[in-house]
């Protein structure tokens, strides 16, 4: 009648692998799929960067290939809000739409890689700001980062004091009894 083998969902059959060149799993998992996010550059300094790289990574952690299909050619996009959720920027209004339903196969072991700019345009110094990535048509496939711009510039100056300050080997006080 079965085969012997428990009714297991997609993400119950990722396990971290050790030997996996992708080291632990650090995001979300869907369908088998590590989901990890990274922004460049690390620290936003709006004098500097005039746009965010925004690299969406989907891992397979699982023994079966992943197969994502799409309606068209839309497969993720980056999303840039505000404190109160109004949409500053998004990757993919200003990418051509091509109605070809397409797919990405993802194997065992293996991820694939998802890269798009977003505007600091509107972004101010001090404000805190969500950026949401997700995989277009899969709606539990999305992640947010919180991202906290400044102004950029010169390092702040690093604290000195006065040579008098610093305790010298002859100030040590010696030990009480001898």
């Amino acid at each position: 009648m079965g085969n012997g083998k428990k009714d297991q969902s997609e993400t119950a059959i990722a396990k971290a692998n050790k030997s996996s060149p992708f080291g632990p799993i650090t995001g979300p998992l869907y369908y088998g799929l590590e989901m990890r996010v990274k922004v460049n550059p690390d620290v936003i300094r709006l004098s500097e960067a005039r746009s965010l790289e925004v690299h969406l990574q989907l891992i397979n952690r699982s023994k079966k290939s992943a197969n994502l299909q799409f309606n068209d050619s839309r497969k993720y996009d980056f999303i840039l809000r505000d404190v109160s959720g109004k949409k500053l920027a998004q990757w993919s209004d200003d990418q051509p739409v091509n109605q070809t339903p397409g797919y990405v196969i993802i194997n065992p072991g293996e991820r694939a890689e998802f890269v798009g700019n977003v505007s600091t345009r509107d972004m101010v110094a001090g404000r805190t700001y969500t950026l949401e990535a997700l995989v277009v048509g899969y709606d539990n496939m999305r992640q947010t980062l919180q991202l906290t711009p400044t102004m950029g510039g010169p390092p702040p100056p690093t604290v000195r004091r006065p040579p008098a300050a610093q305790p010298t080997p002859a100030a040590q006080p010696t030990p009480a009894g001898h």
